[in-house]
């Protein structure tokens, strides 16, 4: 059903609005039964009489609010765990110089120590804790440096190369707005 409005002149200068329906072949169109005025009307009359809506907006600003810590803890832990990359490529150098290991190893030495690779991935998980509401899970990967020679000093200040790979996950809470390790 077609809907049509029409202005007539009953006096002079005082229009009258019509309406009137015109039935088309074929259409079934429903008439409008309300207007966007009326709606939002309507909506606020059920927000205010509806407690529910406060709740429903109430838990929409939460979620919001939620969603804008977890982007932040994600962006802090990405930084955290950046600097806790540089720390461990720093140790790179004491393991090598301080915790190196010796092996006699049939007619020669094999000299060993840790390294840690670059790549690192990061998670960030939702808790159900006040206290620590995130945590941090970092996976990178430590690397067994070697170096053989036939005599104790070869082997030290020989050219050393990546003889194994495992992978490491740690795990960090973010208590009082910062990551703690």
């Amino acid at each position: 059903m077609l809907l049509k409005y029409f202005f007539h002149t009953c006096a002079p200068g005082l229009p009258v609005f019509f309406f009137c329906c015109l039935a088309t072949a074929g259409e079934t169109r429903p008439a409008p039964t309300h207007t966007l005025e009326s709606e939002h009307a309507q909506n606020q009359a059920q927000a205010l009489t509806d407690p529910s809506a406060e709740d429903k907006q109430g838990k929409q600003d939460k979620q919001g609010k939620q969603e804008e810590e977890e982007d932040h803890a994600r962006e802090s832990f990405e930084l955290f765990t950046r600097k806790w990359m540089q720390k461990l490529v720093k140790t790179e150098d004491f393991q090598k110089k301080k915790m190196m290991k010796i092996i006699r190893a049939g007619e020669g030495f094999v000299a060993e120590y840790t390294g840690y690779l670059p790549h690192r991935y990061t998670v960030v998980k939702l808790t159900t804790s006040k206290l620590t509401p995130f945590v941090g899970i970092l996976t990178y990967y430590k690397k067994k440096m070697r170096s053989v020679g036939k005599t104790k000093g070869q082997a030290i200040n020989g050219l050393f190369e990546q003889a194994e790979t495992s992978q490491v996950s740690e795990i960090f809470r973010y208590t009082k707005g910062k990551w703690v390790y």
